[in-house]
């Protein structure tokens, strides 16, 4: 967290950087990773006893209503002039969804998710998917619904329902056989890191567990879903051991030599929510592994003292997802992890 708050820093505490490259410095605000750090850092406040991080959450969620556009939806991509992007838009709404019910602005940041949730409602496919960046409609947007049903919980307006349960049909028509969940990718022409995977099955069991038995047995098969495609990810035998290979594609397979280990970070928090679900201790010791091994990963010697403190994207530094970069996400999901970890200890 000493690292998120340098990440604040560096952009005059106009949001969070993007990350941190070893060859160009400090990157531009990011305003979705912004948005979607503000629960972490809210429940950092209170882990570690450190209310100024609870103070920095509330000014990136200020900055982040200044930003919005006057249709509900906020710039995508890096900097504050790029196009609205689906994706980005719901993980800024997780952001004013965990202020709202910290008590900080909670009528300000209910409005903003609000209005939000309405643009993400306009911008869904009659058939109920979402599209990328690249216009490709994909199933890592779970996160999106996910987003989008923490609204409607806490409005009960029956239209934001509507657009989850269709959006969970729809993410359900690409589960195959075997447990893979098709589209998971950026793109229909990229195999998935483990970063977009585990937004997708992140999605898929927080959505279900917000909207509970409202929509019949539809949560139940959203982590019926989730739960399958975990437990063979799991089950994959990786020279990177603990860590996954950073690319799996369909039929769970890859090539890949490198681990992202920002999807690392993002399966702990998805497989300790199976096995309390479930009772695997299998998925747990794991769990503890990985954790493990990501905190050694994590800079602490002051070689580069501006990323002490950060995760890197890849493992080798080399690897494809943000080659020779420490971003903020990676550092956010190592976080998430830890308080998933602790929380599973606790009970």
């Amino acid at each position: 967290m000493n690292w998120v708050e340098a990440a604040h820093d560096a952009t005059g505490h106009k949001g969070v950087s993007a990350g941190y490259e070893l060859n160009h410095g400090w990157q531009q605000t990011y305003p979705e990773i912004s948005g979607y750090l503000v629960p972490t850092m809210l429940r950092a406040a209170q882990e570690l006893d450190r209310p100024p991080l609870a103070g920095r959450a509330v000014e990136i969620g200020d900055w982040l209503r200044l930003l919005q556009h006057a249709d509900g939806a906020f710039p995508g991509g890096m900097g504050v002039d790029g196009e609205p992007v689906v994706f980005d838009v719901g993980q800024i709404v997780l952001g004013q969804i965990a202020l709202a019910r910290s008590g900080h602005d909670r009528t300000a940041a209910l409005d903003s998710a609000g209005q939000a949730a309405q643009w993400l409602c306009r911008a869904q496919r009659p058939d109920g998917a979402w599209l990328s960046h690249f216009g490709y409609p994909n199933t890592y947007s779970t996160r999106v619904t996910w987003a989008v049903a923490e609204v409607w919980r806490e409005t009960g307006d029956p239209e934001l329902l509507r657009t989850v349960e269709r959006s969970l049909r729809w993410t359900l028509t690409r589960v195959q056989p075997d447990g893979w969940i098709d589209g998971m990718a950026f793109d229909a022409n990229l195999t998935p890191w483990t970063h977009t995977i585990g937004y997708a099955l992140r999605g898929l069991l927080r959505t279900a567990d917000v909207i509970g038995d409202e929509l019949g047995d539809l949560g139940e098969q959203a982590v019926a879903a989730a739960t399958a495609c975990a437990e063979r990810l799991a089950g994959l035998v990786s020279p990177l051991d603990p860590l996954l290979p950073g690319e799996i594609g369909p039929g769970f397979t890859s090539t890949a030599g490198y681990a992202c280990l920002t999807g690392d970070a993002q399966m702990v928090t998805v497989w300790l929510d199976i096995a309390r679900r479930t009772g695997n201790d299998g998925l747990r010791a794991r769990c503890a592994a990985v954790v493990d091994l990501l905190a050694d990963l994590q800079l602490r010697q002051p070689v580069e003292p501006a990323a002490v403190g950060a995760l890197p994207g890849s493992w080798p530094l080399s690897g494809a997802f943000e080659p020779l970069a420490f971003p903020s996400w990676a550092t956010k999901f190592l976080a998430d992890a830890v308080f998933a970890l602790a929380d599973d200890e606790r009970e």
